[in-house]
């Protein structure tokens, strides 16, 4: 019944929000508050952010490592597209290619789908706090080799609030909860070392310190199947990470902006003890900036006859 019920629910606010297109400027004499998106394995939260409406932004995530750990490489692409000041949605894929560095022949093709959105309340449940309401769905699709997803369906409903510290502005501090629930697909898969492997709720606090191109994230979560799996199972984990959102003039002053991260995460659950070491690469393509450039470019003067 509960997974019935959410998605008409999403659908619903985006019908009833996305013909309006409030205006994102802050408040006379508020500052804009810094935009952190997600950048999946590292910082995987919905924060109360979100870019100026009409915004779409491309992402492009391949996993270079893959050329030494896998026969394979997978390239996570996708969008985010901002339908107004409140609300936005975003589409991504996995894909995989062999690339002949190995021994193994594992193809090519799509291997996993994700879907989402969020929608933000602003000013509640206090006028210093900010919340997002989000919504998760990831599938396995097509023949991926067994080790590119866990096997399961995913549909994760959650929140999170948010509160920037106004005696330390680079301070932003958040707290939420959500819920995963699994099905089994039909594609085989390799589950994580202490992942949930029946329906759980989880609960996470953490913090932001911004300095600029570089941003530091702390987060803590606890997953549990009490009460929703058919046996109950606790995890931990502590993620700290680093981003570091590359200066446009070490790019040639490309308009994708590359963020490079590294992190480190540490798990106890059923499976034990675990610490890895995680860095990623990602790229965003933002078109509102790139389109609004061509639309205030001035034409030449026509030459005087």
């Amino acid at each position: 019944m509960i997974r019935r019920l959410i998605l008409p629910l999403l659908l619903g606010l985006a019908a009833a929000h996305a013909q309006t297109a409030p205006d994102a400027n802050p408040p006379s004499g508020q500052e804009p508050r810094p935009f952190l998106s997600g950048v999946r394995g590292l910082f995987d939260f919905d924060l109360p952010s979100i870019d100026p409406p009409g915004t779409v932004k491309l992402i492009l995530h391949p996993h270079f490592g893959d050329l030494i750990r896998k026969d394979y490489m997978r390239v996570e692409g996708g969008f985010r597209w901002a339908l107004n000041d409140n609300f936005e949605i975003r589409s991504e894929g996995t894909v995989y290619f062999t690339h002949g560095l190995g021994g193994g022949n594992d193809g090519y093709g799509v291997g996993e789908l994700r879907l989402g959105g969020k929608y933000i309340l602003r000013g509640w449940p206090d006028p210093d706090l900010e919340t997002s309401l989000s919504l998760n769905v990831e599938v396995p699709v097509g023949d991926p080799p067994v080790d590119l997803t866990d096997g399961f369906n995913h549909i994760a409903p959650g929140f999170l609030v948010q509160h920037h510290a106004s005696r330390y502005p680079k301070l932003t501090t958040f707290a939420g909860a959500g819920v995963d629930l699994i099905t089994a697909s039909s594609i085989a898969g390799t589950p994580a070392r202490n992942q949930p492997l029946d329906d759980s709720m989880n609960f996470t606090a953490g913090a932001i310190y911004d300095l600029g191109q570089f941003k530091w994230t702390l987060t803590a979560t606890y997953a549990t199947t009490a009460g929703l799996g058919r046996s109950t199972e606790h995890f931990y984990y502590l993620r700290p990470n680093l981003l570091w959102f590359v200066p446009k003039k070490y790019t040639f002053n490309s308009k994708t902006q590359w963020i490079l991260g590294m992190g480190i995460r540490a798990s106890y659950g059923p499976d034990g003890t675990e610490l890895s070491f995680y860095n990623r690469v990602r790229a965003e393509i933002t078109f509102r900036q790139v389109m609004a450039k061509f639309r205030h470019r001035k034409p030449a003067p026509a030459p005087a006859p």
